[in-house]
């Protein structure tokens, strides 16, 4: 299981992992709030929310862990393989995803290997404090790699190791930088078995569900100040947005997101021969629906 806090990175480890040519068969399912995110060249083929990736393996999405069980079954009958990543929601609580699969006792269609879990070296320290859907992704990990430790600093860090060692003494940290040699580290210590006797915590993980995720969709174009105004505003409620923006006067693709500290707004390919139409998530604490949807309205060119 590869689980991490919201725009911790754990699309990216994954990324490189499936990139690097590591000759195993790997199955990846996708439990994330919107698409599925893998790296376009890694993807040969889709048919519905399946993906035929590169070097054989299979991607499969599941939108609720109802659905989960019943996509291990398939991307074991499709892409036979050695072993499978189930990349979870930013707000997901490994445990009960643990627990669910144990009770399935011998009809279980895989045997959890290991927690790895994701962590932003420089917002870590915060959403530790913050988020107990944060803390329970630690404390449920075996493994814990830090990312982002470029735009971290130093005294942020060594607090983050301090906390991290509070939580989960037992858990390896480890980091990879992205190069050759740390991307040829990465791919077998995350896809290696090593089954670790993980103590659950006293106090158990509890849903409070004070994170919502909310979805707008507009096939408008927008303004690209009012919109990145609007999400600054949000301040540090907003803790992850991510998706695609048509903007006026603007023949490419934008990409928004906010991860961590950090918001950005980038540019790809043109749009292609369907019609462009922004598409965002934005996941936060006490966010109005009707009112990010009325100030994301606003910023409309027309």
């Amino acid at each position: 299981m590869l689980t991490g806090f919201l725009g911790a990175g754990k699309t990216t480890i994954l990324n490189r992992v499936l990139g690097a040519q590591h000759h195993r068969r790997v199955g990846v399912i996708i439990n994330e709030l919107g698409r599925i995110d893998i790296d376009t060249r890694l993807v040969k083929s889709r048919a519905g929310d399946v993906l035929e990736l590169a070097g054989g393996c299979v991607c499969h999405e599941v939108r609720v862990q109802s659905e989960l069980w019943a996509a291990l079954a398939e991307v074991a009958r499709r892409a036979r393989p050695e072993i499978v990543v189930l990349e979870t929601t930013g707000i997901a609580e490994p445990w009960s995803i643990l627990d669910g699969l144990e009770g399935l006792g011998d009809a279980a269609p895989a045997v959890a290997s290991g927690v790895v879990c994701v962590v932003d070296a420089e917002a870590g320290g915060a959403q530790l404090a913050r988020h107990e859907e944060a803390r329970a992704q630690v404390e449920a990990a075996d493994r814990i790699v830090l990312t982002k430790l470029d735009l971290a600093a130093p005294e942020a860090v060594v607090a983050l190791h301090r906390e991290l060692g509070r939580r989960n003494p037992a858990a390896e940290r480890a980091s990879f930088p992205p190069t050759d040699e740390g991307t040829a580290e990465l791919v077998p210590w995350l896809l290696d078995a090593r089954p670790a006797a993980r103590a659950r915590p006293a106090h158990g993980p509890h849903h409070h569900g004070q994170l919502a995720a909310i979805a707008y969709s507009d096939p408008a174009p927008l303004l690209a100040a009012p919109l990145m105004a609007v999400v600054e505003r949000l301040g540090e409620a907003l803790v992850r947005a991510k998706g695609f923006v048509y903007l006026a006067g603007e023949p490419r693709r934008g990409f928004l997101e906010r991860a961590g500290l950090h918001t950005e707004l980038r540019f790809g390919e043109p749009w292609g021969p369907s019609a462009p139409v922004t598409e965002l998530v934005l996941i936060g604490e006490g966010l109005d629906a009707g009112a990010i949807r009325r100030q994301l309205w606003a910023c409309r060119a027309h």
